[in-house]
C-alpha cells in the first residue's frame, strides 16, 4: 500500500505558457554568447545570426564558466557540470543550468507517469543506479555530476526513494564488486518489482548473469525500458528474450547534452517540446515541419543549458508523426563518428550494418600502429572475418584502399570480457557505468591497449 500511494504522488511539471525558443532568447539576451551575435529575439534572427557549432567551438565559453564567470552561455552560473566520454575522442565537459535541468525533468517525468498509468504500476521499480566510480570533483565550487535521483527533481526523487528496489545510497559505493553485490542483494529481495528503467541494455544483462530464473523472482515485472536502437538493438533483443513476459519499451534519444526524443503513448520516440531542434541533411537545415518521410538527418540542438545550434552527432530517421503530432525520430547511429586512416571514411552506422550478424558486443578499432583494422570480439564468439571484410568493401573507398594495399586485411582480436573492459575504459573517462553505450566503431588508435590482453 505504501508503494501504491507513493506512485500516486508523482507530480508533473507545469507546461510552459509561452513558446520555448522566444522565451529562451529573451531570458538569455544579455549573456556573453548571445550578445556576441546581436542578442537575437526571434527564430528567424537566431537562425540567421547564430552559427551551427561543435563542442570545440563551445569550449572557450565553457572554460569561462569554469573560471566562475556568470551570464556566459545562460543567465547566472551553472548548477553543475557533467562529463561525457563521447564516441570520437576525450571527455567533454557539459554545463547544466537550472532551466536546462527543469527541461530535462519536464521531458522525462510525463513519460514516467505515463508508463506507470498505462501499465498499472503499483509495485517497486529499479531505475539504473551506477556505482560511484568517479572521484568527487568540483570546478570553482560547481559540482561535476549529480546523484542519479537528482536529475528528476526533488519531488520525483522523494517518490522514487519510496518505490525504489535498490536504495539510492548504493550509488555511493565506489567498489564495483561491492556495488554489484549490494545491487543484486536488493533486487533479489524485491519480489514485487514491476518496472525496470536503465539506459544501456548491457547494464541490465550483466546483472542478470547472476539471476537464473528472473520470472520466478519477479513474477509481476511489467515493463523494462532501455535503449533499443542503433548499436543497442541486438542487446535489447537479447534482453527481451531473457525477460519475454515483460514489455520492453525502447527509450528515446537522450545524451549528456540534451533530451531529443521520449517514448510517446505508443512507445515511439517523439521529439520533445523542451528545446529547439533543427535537422541537417546534405548541408541544409530543416525545421520539424519540413521533414521527408524515411530520410536521415543529423540533430542540431538548442538547449536551456547553453548549447546553441549544437551538432549532437546523432543520426535519426524521420518516421512520421506521433498521435500528438510530434515528429517520430528513430536513432540510427552516430554521424560524427568516422574513422579515416587512408581516406576510407568508415562511419559508425555503416560499420554497425556490416557487423549486425556478429553476436554480442563487437568493436572495430584501428591498429595501434600502421594502417589496418582489428575486429574485437568476445573470446569464443563466432565471426566470419572474410565475410565482414566483404561487407566493409561495400564502401568503395575502403575497397579501393584494400585493393591498393593502403589498408591491411581485417584481423580478428578475441578479448575476454570485452564489454567489461570497454566499459572500464569509458568509466575511466568519467562516464557513469550505467550510461556506457555499446558502439560498433572507435576511431582512436589507443583501444588495443585499453582492451588489454587478447584471449
Amino acid at each position: 500500500m505504501m508503494v501504491t500511494s507513493a506512485w500516486d504522488r508523482l507530480v508533473l511539471p507545469d507546461r510552459p505558457s509561452e513558446p520555448w525558443l522566444p522565451s529562451l532568447l529573451a531570458g538569455n539576451a544579455h549573456t556573453a554568447y548571445l550578445r556576441s551575435y546581436g542578442s537575437p529575439r526571434t527564430m528567424e534572427a537566431f537562425r540567421n545570426k547564430v552559427p551551427v557549432i561543435s563542442y570545440d567551438d563551445l569550449l572557450p565559453w565553457i572554460k569561462r564558466l569554469g573560471r566562475g564567470e556568470a551570464n556566459v552561455l545562460f543567465t547566472g552560473h551553472p548548477i553543475s557540470f557533467e562529463r561525457t566520454g563521447g564516441s570520437t575522442g576525450g571527455a567533454k565537459l557539459i554545463p547544466y543550468s537550472a532551466a536546462g535541468l527543469c527541461d530535462f525533468q519536464s521531458s522525462l517525468l510525463p513519460w514516467l507517469a505515463g508508463v506507470v498509468k498505462a501499465h498499472g504500476i503499483t509495485g517497486r521499480a529499479y531505475l539504473s543506479i551506477s556505482p560511484a566510480t568517479r572521484q568527487p570533483e568540483s570546478i570553482n565550487g560547481v559540482p561535476v555530476g549529480l546523484p542519479d535521483g537528482a536529475y528528476l527533481g526533488s519531488a520525483a526523487s522523494e517518490v522514487l526513494s519510496q518505490v525504489t528496489a535498490v536504495p539510492f545510497e548504493v550509488a555511493g559505493i565506489a567498489d564495483v564488486v561491492h556495488w554489484r553485490e549490494e545491487t543484486l542483494r536488493h533486487l533479489t529481495a524485491a519480489h514485487d518489482l514491476e518496472l525496470v528503467s536503465v539506459w544501456s541494455p548491457t547494464f541490465l544483462l550483466q546483472l542478470l548473469e547472476e539471476i537464473e530464473e528472473p520470472q520466478a523472482l519477479w513474477p509481476n515485472l511489467k515493463v523494462v525500458s532501455c535503449w533499443a536502437s542503433a548499436a543497442s538493438k541486438t542487446f535489447a533483443e537479447e534482453l527481451a528474450a531473457r525477460l519475454p513476459y515483460a514489455h520492453l519499451q525502447p527509450k528515446g534519444l537522450l545524451s549528456t547534452e540534451t533530451v531529443v526524443t521520449v517514448p510517446d503513448a505508443d512507445g515511439r520516440p517523439a521529439l520533445t517540446t523542451y528545446g529547439f531542434f533543427e535537422l541537417e541533411r546534405e548541408g541544409r537545415l530543416y525545421l520539424e515541419d519540413e521533414l521527408t518521410l524515411g530520410s536521415t538527418y543529423e540533430i542540431v540542438a538548442t538547449t536551456a543549458s547553453g548549447l546553441y545550434r549544437y551538432r549532437t552527432g546523432d543520426l535519426v530517421c524521420y518516421e512520421g508523426l506521433s498521435g500528438l503530432g510530434r515528429p517520430v525520430l528513430e536513432l540510427i547511429g552516430r554521424g560524427g563518428l568516422i574513422s579515416d586512416l587512408v581516406g576510407e571514411k568508415l562511419t559508425e552506422s555503416f560499420v554497425a550494418r556490416c557487423l549486425e550478424h556478429v553476436p554480442g558486443f563487437r568493436l572495430l578499432i584501428p591498429e595501434s600502429e600502421g594502417n589496418g583494422y582489428l575486429l574485437a570480439v568476445e573470446a569464443g564468439s563466432p565471426a566470419n572475418i572474410e565475410e565482414i571484410e566483404r561487407r566493409l568493401c561495400d564502401n568503395p573507398q575502403y575497397e579501393y584502399a584494400r585493393r591498393l594495399g593502403q589498408l591491411k586485411a581485417l584481423r580478428l582480436m578475441p578479448v575476454r570480457r570485452l564489454f567489461d573492459k570497454y566499459a572500464d575504459a569509458q568509466a575511466a573517462q568519467g562516464v557513469r557505468l550505467g550510461d556506457v553505450k555499446p558502439v560498433s566503431l572507435r576511431n582512436e588508435r589507443g583501444w588495443t591497449a585499453r582492451l588489454g590482453e587478447q584471449a
